[in-house]
Order: structure tokens, then C-alpha cells, then sequence
């Protein structure tokens, strides 16, 4: 009885370790983020599951976000930060959301694929990129905008605290591109820039992949 208890623990233990070296196992997504810039920043996660996440992420660490879902369990994902050194309150990353360009996410799609975008819709405040785990041939779409205050020119408007990015005033409103959305476009060719600018923006990875969003700053 003793040796079969402790072949189940050691099971147990192979499975867990596995899981961490591996990092994605049986459909399991992890996120990680990295904070490139050279202050703090507030990492935001959410997803379908019904989880929010607010954590600090101080310069040159790397972590990973929420928790570990099947794919059963979790459809989508959405990422963002914006500059801070105290992630209290998951009301103020609702708040920054709008002030922010995001990592978003699709999970086990039509013919387990996961899909992936960065989006400016809304606004731009940090530079992001998105790198698929241990799949070489998936694209790391990637977004960074220097000097907001001299890019932010009308009819986009500075967001002022707490994203301390730049609104895309057309973004949310258009289907067609206008000068201020084609500014965003210019500057970030990866990124979607208003609601129906997806053409060559949405990138594949196989479902099972895992993902690193990197956050840096100019």
C-alpha cells in the first residue's frame, strides 16, 4: 500500500514538473509578460474565464500572467499596461484600458488554430510585441510609436493619466481609414488601427502555443 502511495505521488510530481518545463501540455495556454522599459508598469490581464489581473512589473522581469486554463475553459484573452508602480485596483486597469493599445488573443479556433492581433483601436501607450513560445514559424506581430507627444497630432488627442498614451480619436468609429487612424497604421503596420482594419493583422499559431507579450517603452 506505502509503494503504490508513493508511485502516485511521484506521478503526481512528474506531472507538475512537466507542466513547468514544458509550459504547454494537453491544450494548456500559458501568457507571460515582459516588462522592457526601463520604470515599473501595471500589467492588466483578462480573459473569458472570468479572470482580472493587475500586477507590477518592474524593469527586465518576466512573469507569467493569471493562471493556466484548458481550452475548454478559456476562448479569449486580452492584454495591456500602462506606467505605474502600484497595481491596486482593477478598476483603474479598466480605467487605462481605453487609454491603452492591446494584446488580444483568440484560443482554439476553427482548425485548432489560435489567433492574435495587436490592436489601436482605442489608443497607443506602450510598445508591445507578441512572441509565440517555441513555434519558430508563428509571426511576432510588434507595435512601438517614439515620442508620443510629437506623433499625437489632431485629430488624435493625448490621453493624459493613467495610459499616459494617445487616443485614436477615428478608431472606434470608422470602417474606412481616415488621416487619424492612417497615422496609427503608419507608425505600427502590424497593428489594427480601426474596427475593420484586420486585413494581414490577425496572425495564427497552432492551438497548444504559448505567448510572451513584451511591453518596452521609448
Amino acid at each position: 500500500m506505502k509503494n503504490a502511495v508513493r508511485i502516485a505521488a511521484l506521478a503526481l510530481l512528474i506531472s507538475v514538473l512537466s507542466c513547468f518545463v514544458i509550459g504547454s501540455v494537453d491544450g494548456i495556454v500559458v501568457f507571460n509578460s515582459t516588462n522592457q522599459c526601463p520604470d515599473s508598469i501595471i500589467v492588466c490581464y483578462t480573459d473569458s474565464a472570468g479572470l482580472s489581473v493587475a500586477e507590477t512589473a518592474t524593469p527586465g522581469v518576466s512573469f507569467p500572467l493569471g493562471r493556466n486554463f484548458t481550452e475548454s475553459n478559456l476562448t479569449s484573452a486580452m492584454i495591456w499596461g500602462y506606467p505605474g508602480n502600484n497595481a491596486s485596483s482593477i478598476s483603474d486597469c479598466i480605467s487605462a484600458k481605453l487609454q491603452a493599445d492591446l494584446a488580444e488573443f483568440n484560443i482554439s479556433g476553427s482548425n485548432n488554430t489560435d489567433l492574435y492581433q495587436i490592436s489601436n483601436v482605442n489608443a497607443y501607450n506602450l510598445g508591445i510585441t507578441i512572441i509565440p513560445q517555441g513555434i519558430n514559424s508563428c509571426p511576432s506581430p510588434s507595435c512601438s510609436i517614439p515620442n508620443i507627444t510629437n506623433f499625437c497630432q489632431a485629430p488624435n488627442t493625448l490621453t493624459g493619466p493613467l495610459g499616459d498614451g494617445c487616443y485614436n480619436t477615428d478608431g472606434p468609429n470608422v470602417t474606412s481609414p481616415t488621416p487619424g487612424t492612417m497615422a496609427f497604421a503608419n507608425a505600427c503596420p502590424d497593428a489594427i488601427s480601426f474596427t475593420t482594419d484586420t486585413t494581414g493583422k490577425v496572425f495564427a499559431c497552432p492551438t497548444g502555443s504559448n505567448y510572451e507579450v513584451i511591453f518596452s517603452c521609448s
